[in-house]
């Protein structure tokens, strides 16, 4: 994991980018590339990897997939692109791959784990296309209203995927929340507002579900995908051991139809 440190030293840099290429809640990652001098290229690479950087002796070149949904104008390929450019503008990156002591190599944006050098380039991109203090205010504040359609309107703003946002909101949101990952009935991972309640999940990562979950429904009954947002216990969940346990949670999932995965929203009103 990234310590706090490396994060607020990566997201110095990448807010300072965003400064300078910021127009109508996007970060113009076009404009940025083309005054680094950065030759990209979206073009067809079939299924091997989302993105990559290379460095080829003189000049660095970005390579973004189209064929696994990396547009030019989609949130994806916006992820996908902003990604790229952290694997540049982030100096031990940049320098490791014109001196040779780090290796060009693919970068595939799934649910599953990954190494450190991709943990930086994905947090890179979410700090350049959802800086903190733009995507708290546009957030309304402590006190408004949440549920997925508040990631669904923070997403289509600044144009950034779904589990992006979710993971940005979880970070530095304006609400208390849960998010688990989910794919074949299966945590892949989570994360977690600093002022959600510390309970002990009912749930190891790499492990199944807990049944009496939304989410966990959904993998295994007929019929069980559920949109609208569904009164929950927490104990359904967590170990939940303390007077908080008598508030009333809520679970509501987004389906990821393309790539697989549920994304399970968990919060207090």
């Amino acid at each position: 994991m990234i310590t706090p440190h490396r994060k607020k030293t990566i997201s110095d840099i990448a807010h300072y980018v965003a400064s300078q290429f910021y127009q109508s809640n996007k970060t113009d990652l076009i404009a940025a590339a083309k005054f680094e001098g950065l030759n990209f290229y979206h073009d067809h690479y079939e299924d091997s990897f989302d993105g990559m950087l290379l460095y080829d002796d003189k000049d660095f070149h970005i390579h973004i997939n189209i064929d696994r949904g990396n547009g030019l104008e989609t949130k994806r390929g916006n992820f996908t692109f902003a990604h790229e450019l952290g694997h540049y503008f982030i100096d031990e990156h940049r320098i490791g791959l014109m001196t040779g002591v780090l290796k060009s190599h693919a970068s595939l944006h799934e649910v599953n784990q990954k190494n450190i050098i991709e943990f930086e380039a994905d947090y890179f991109a979410s700090c350049l296309l959802m800086p903190e203090q733009r995507f708290r205010s546009f957030s309304g504040g402590r006190g408004k209203k949440f549920s997925l359609e508040t990631i669904t309107n923070l997403s289509d703003a600044f144009q950034s995927s779904m589990l992006a946002t979710v993971l940005r909101f979880a970070e530095i949101g304006t609400h208390e929340i849960t998010a688990v990952i989910s794919e074949n009935n299966t945590a892949k991972w989570f994360a977690q507002s600093r002022d959600f309640p510390k309970w002990a999940f009912r749930f190891k990562v790499g492990q199944q579900l807990p049944s009496a979950t939304v989410a966990g429904e959904f993998f295994t009954k007929t019929n069980s995908k559920y949109t609208t947002i569904e009164d929950v216990e927490p104990n359904n969940w967590f170990y939940a051991n303390d007077n908080r346990a008598n508030r009333t949670m809520h679970e509501q999932c987004y389906y990821s139809n393309s790539y697989g995965y549920v994304i399970s929203l968990i919060w207090f009103d």
